[in-house]
């Protein structure tokens, strides 16, 4: 009986690790976004693309910001799918 419960443990937490590896993965890679910096909302800059779509990328103390982009500059932003910008420069 033992051996059982044990053999059970064992399957359980190898159940467990495998889980934890597929979440682990980000499915969505970081897209870019260029455009126009039309304003900064607090962790929030508001971009003009060049479809003239207005999109708006959270910004935080975790993105790397070349410069100080300000609004009225030509920005490049890598972005994930939830809108978090990962890094921002000026756009060439």
């Amino acid at each position: 009986m033992k051996r059982l419960t044990g053999l059970v443990v064992l399957a359980v937490l190898l159940g467990f690790g495998t889980g934890t590896v597929s979440f682990g993965a980000d499915p969505k890679p970081a897209q870019t976004v260029k455009g126009d910096l039309l304003k900064i909302e607090g962790e929030f800059y508001v971009v003009k693309d060049a479809a003239g779509k207005e999109v708006r990328l959270h910004v935080n103390k975790e993105t790397k910001l070349e410069g100080a982009p300000k609004a009225g500059d030509k920005i490049e932003a890598q972005v994930t799918a939830e809108g978090h910008a990962n890094s921002i420069k000026a756009a060439k």
